[in-house]
């Protein structure tokens, strides 16, 4: 990864400012010391992640080279504030997947332990800094916890009204259950020859049923806990190609590529069983999960300077936390909370109900065997 002596410049400080946010959070929050963004998580959940038979061939690259394959993964879902805050108020809300026991050369040989792949996403589609510059910017206002200082002041005189604005919308989301938004990369990514961006939508026909009270500080995670009680979820991830000549920037976080242009291709399916999440030792087990956009492998490559501060600043801020609560780092590579790749999971992942039998009554002519009539369903 090559940095220009000004891009070095701005990811040490960035580096420093997110293990100060770090900290001043730990006074607000308690320990453990936490992310300096998405602190909180509304819950780390196992998941499959299939890879579609049908993928267009220019996609078959990195984890996508096998149609067909089916991954183990991780999600977690956050909230995006750096204080550990009621689900109730509005936020920025982040899904992060790691997928594991991946094939290939690792793109960042720094980032120990087992092969896996990250995808990092957050329900805008936009982030409001363009680049590495903006982001150190505005992580210096961050650490100083004056919030909207990067983006306006009358001393020294300062405006970014449209970078405003994207800010506002992304904090003042409200959402029932972090299983049904969609979800974007903001940032583009290499794969093979293309540039790309990625998202994760709730799979068609997918119902989201909650009885949890909104105004519990959790009401997030009680709601996701009731729907994977007994049903599962599920969500297709997507890939939406660059194309030549329109104005899909690869340095510039705040722009939206156009999906009329360039639509999300499915190129692969998320499956959340049914399960528990809640235990003490799997929550411990997600405050100490690192995720990192350039955790991956063969032909893929994040873009742009923000993705390279990401790379550092991630690994630094998540080493800064580990070392503080004492806490061991290891890249996992199953759906196990410890290193061995045997454990019993009975106790959390429950069984999918039966589907019940489909009805026949549209066929009048439908005579059951053994029978002398219609099955009472038809009655």
């Amino acid at each position: 990864m090559e940095l220009s002596p000004e891009e070095q410049t701005a990811i040490a400080q960035a580096m420093e400012y997110g293990r100060q946010i770090s900290t001043w959070a730990e006074k607000h929050n308690g320990l453990p010391y936490r992310r300096d963004a998405h602190a909180k998580a509304t819950g780390c959940v196992r998941a499959t992640f299939s890879i579609n038979g049908n993928i267009p061939l220019h996609f078959q690259h990195s984890v996508f080279s096998e149609p067909g394959r089916e991954y183990q993964a991780w999600i977690r879902f956050s909230n995006g504030d750096m204080l550990v805050q009621a689900d109730s108020k509005p936020d920025a809300r982040g899904m992060a997947i790691k997928v594991m026991n991946v094939d290939g050369d690792k793109i960042a040989p720094e980032l120990e332990g087992a092969k896996t792949q990250d995808f990092i996403m957050t329900n805008t589609p936009a982030f409001f800094n363009r680049n590495i510059f903006d982001y150190v910017a505005d992580m210096k206002y961050l650490a100083q916890q004056k919030r909207l200082a990067w983006f306006v002041s009358l001393w020294p005189p300062r405006l970014h009204p449209r970078r405003l604005y994207i800010a506002a919308q992304t904090v003042s989301s409200k959402i029932t259950t972090p299983l049904q938004p969609q979800y974007y990369s903001m940032l583009p990514y290499q794969l093979g020859n293309s540039a790309v961006k990625f998202s994760a939508r709730p799979c068609a026909g997918m119902q989201f049923h909650t009885h949890a009270d909104p105004q519990d500080h959790d009401f997030l995670t009680e709601a996701m806990a009731g729907q994977l009680e007994s049903g599962a979820a599920c969500f297709d991830f997507m890939l939406q190609q660059r194309l030549a000549g329109h104005a899909m920037p690869l340095d510039d976080a705040t722009a939206i590529w156009s999906e009329a242009e360039s639509p999300f291709v499915p190129v692969a399916r998320l499956h959340i069983p049914p399960q528990s999440f809640s235990g003490e030792q799997q929550q411990s087990f997600c405050e100490n999960l690192s995720m990192n956009p350039w955790h991956g492998v063969g032909d893929w490559r994040p873009l742009g300077s923000l993705s390279k501060a990401r790379r550092l600043v991630y690994h630094a801020v998540s080493r800064f936390r580990h070392k503080q609560n004492d806490a061991p780092h290891f890249e996992p590579e199953g759906w196990c909370l410890t290193p061995e790749q045997t454990c019993d999971l009975s106790a959390v992942l429950h069984p999918s109900p039966a589907p019940a039998p489909a009805k026949r009554c549209f066929d009048s002519l439908y005579t059951p065997l053994g029978s002398a009539g219609a099955p009472p369903s038809c009655n």
